[in-house]
């Protein structure tokens, strides 16, 4: 989150508590993509909170005096009068969702506000919101007011709760991996491990550790193979079973890729007769 914003998560949770968000009003909603000349780029403000989900992307936003950093399953509010300045990174593709919003008489807030859609159910919420304003089907304005509440709750909430720091997200999905890399499990059933949506936590997987969580897994399995290629009362695919492969012709072909060397060949060269 922005600079000093981040430290208060006090002040931005006094901010949205004050935000009357039983009249709020769509009152511009969008979907593009980096190439569209509804980008503005300068400097500017609006007279209404915008709200941007970022579907994909990377940028560097300057909010009044400060630089918030945004990635994909980002979302930035910025209040009514805020000055802002989107910059983003040319060689990505972006893709977001913006809405303005009146909420009618708010206070001031000087800065903007930056949540992760953990659950990813801020995105849901954005892509009704967008499906309900361009189909305009009956009732679609009760439903918007609806979800436009529901989008300034869901913030008011992550606000409210204590923070959740990153690392200690994926430091727990290390410890999973490491106690059950032999049990099948997907990005979904890891995800819910943490309570977060498997985007969100295969996106800070990957930033952090640079793998993806299964890729990561792989490398847990390999690693403890080589340990039990030592006891050659086993044979590899007994190998392959007992660290969490059923086929051990993709055992082989993952062990290669890793180790640069077939399970026989590593253990012909690593382990003494």
């Amino acid at each position: 989150m922005v600079k000093n914003a981040a430290v208060d998560r006090e002040a931005v949770r006094r901010f949205l508590d004050s935000v009357p968000v039983d009249r709020a009003t769509l009152q511009f909603c969008e979907r593009f993509d980096e190439t569209s000349r509804i980008w503005n780029f300068d400097a500017h403000s609006h007279p209404y909170f915008e709200l941007i989900f970022f579907i994909e992307g990377k940028a560097n936003i300057d909010a009044g005096a400060e630089t918030v950093n945004v990635l994909g399953f980002d979302v930035v509010i910025y209040p009514p009068g805020l000055l802002h300045a989107e910059h983003l990174e040319l060689d990505r593709r972006h893709e977001i969702i913006c809405f303005w919003v009146d909420t009618g008489p708010t206070p001031p807030f000087d800065h903007a506000i930056k949540l992760m859609d953990e659950r990813g159910t801020l995105r849901e919420l954005f892509e009704m919101t967008y499906a309900e304003f361009t189909t305009n089907r009956p009732h679609a304005a009760d439903l918007i007011s609806v979800y436009l509440q529901a989008i300034f709750l869901q913030a008011r909430q992550h606000f409210a709760e204590p923070s959740r720091e990153a690392n200690s997200l994926v430091e727990r999905c290390l410890g999973y991996i490491h106690e059950n890399y032999a049990q099948r499990f997907d990005i979904d059933a890891l995800a819910a491990t943490v309570s977060v949506s498997p985007s969100y936590l295969f996106r800070l997987f990957k930033r952090k550790m640079r793998l993806t969580p299964m890729h990561y897994r792989n490398v847990v399995r390999i690693d403890k193979a080589k340990l039990l290629l030592a006891d050659r009362s086993l044979t590899v695919d007994a190998v392959a079973e007992r660290v969490g492969f059923d086929d051990p012709k993709y055992f082989a072909r993952v062990f290669k890729d890793l180790a640069g060397m077939s399970p026989s060949a590593y253990r012909r060269a690593n382990v003494a007769d």
